[in-house]
């Protein structure tokens, strides 16, 4: 009977400074973006109510982003302050073992993770996509929007395309992919070292024409050293369909790995952000594994210390996941580790304390 009360009581210590820490940590990380709007309602006089759509769009990406900081802050304030008051030591000195005591913790991490991945891989994207559509449409409306490097976009009818970089000051684009789908066999693929658009047409110099037969191999292959391509329309209204991989959920990204990986396009960068709208979500179950135990051993330094320990590991764990997912990306480690290694290096460290506390 007392075991359900301990939980019941650690969970409502919880739950009130894990709300706090969501309404915080969304008010801070959405700060710069009010302020930007708020330049936009002023000096460009854009509708207040078109400011609430981008605001409204952008809040499910900050969720995703607060949820795992708010779960660490919660832990290291509840859990610390029961530390503090030694309503921890009684608690199990009564014969509850800790783990048991945090059993409640544990479950809200699983549910707070799924409710991140939910968000990260379904809502968040097509938030995402409306958001920049948005602010292309009528915050910018007066300026041309630009062709993005470095992303796959679909263009007219059945084309693909993807540019490596832009060389602005000349509107040249370097290391560019043409892909153009054919329902009947494996889609052919051009390659170009640069090219820039002329009068509704893409010219492509110094690359390479490739065809494909039904199982993926290659069945002609010929160099050029200048073939135009017809768009059939404004190359500005051919670049606004792209796509980030924010903007794509992980079945849209598993679907692009598949198409360009047959080509041989590096897609290093979209393996790892496809692992990591998974592996990310999670980390509000890993902070509650670190951040209890870490809790009990700092816990009597004061709130000070435990808002800092957490906004401390919070911000090592994301420097050190930006950190992984471009070596990833860049082919210096596996993309698959890239995306997963801070991940389950925290949880190492964190099940580690847990065993380590739970025998104290």
């Amino acid at each position: 009977m007392r075991y359900s009360i301990f939980r019941r009581y650690i969970l409502k210590e919880f739950l009130a400074p894990f709300l706090m820490g969501v309404a915080g940590m969304t008010v801070i990380l959405m700060s710069d973006l009010l302020f930007e709007l708020m330049d936009y309602l002023i000096t460009r006089r854009t509708p207040l109510s078109v400011v609430l759509r981008l605001i409204w769009y952008k809040l499910p990406d900050i969720i995703v982003l607060t949820l795992p900081v708010a779960v660490l802050l919660a832990i290291f304030m509840s859990v610390g302050r029961l530390v503090r008051d030694s309503e921890m030591t009684v608690m199990r000195t009564s014969g509850v073992s800790f783990i048991s005591l945090i059993s409640p913790l544990i479950i809200v991490g699983v549910l707070i993770s799924g409710m991140a991945f939910l968000f990260g891989d379904y809502i968040a994207p097509r938030a995402n996509a409306s958001f920049e559509e948005l602010f292309r449409t009528v915050i910018f409306r007066e300026n041309l929007p630009q062709v993005e490097q470095d992303v796959f976009f679909k263009g007219t009818g059945d084309h693909y395309f993807y540019v490596r970089s832009i060389d602005r000051t000349n509107g040249t684009m370097k290391d560019v992919l043409v892909y153009k789908t054919n329902f009947s066999r494996v889609p052919d693929l051009i390659s170009a070292k640069e090219a820039f658009y002329e009068n509704q047409t893409l010219i492509l110099k110094d690359g390479i024409s490739r065809e494909f037969d039904n199982s993926g191999f290659i069945t002609s292959e010929k160099k050029f050293g200048e073939v135009a391509i017809n768009i059939g329309q404004d190359l500005d209204a051919l670049f606004g369909v792209v796509k980030s991989t924010s903007e794509m959920t992980r079945k849209e990204l598993s679907e692009q790995i598949a198409i360009f990986s047959r080509s041989g396009v590096d897609v290093n960068e979209l393996i790892v952000d496809y692992h990591r709208k998974l592996s990310v979500p999670l980390v509000s179950l890993v902070f509650v594994l670190l951040g209890a135990p870490f809790s009990v051993k700092f816990g009597k330094g004061g709130i000070f210390l435990g808002a800092g320990l957490a906004i401390g590991i919070a911000l090592l764990y994301y420097v050190f996941s930006a950190f992984c997912r471009t070596l990833g990306a860049e082919g210096i480690i596996t993309p698959i580790l890239g995306a997963w290694l801070p991940t389950v290096l925290f949880l190492l460290v964190g099940t580690n304390f847990l065993r380590v506390v739970e025998r104290v």
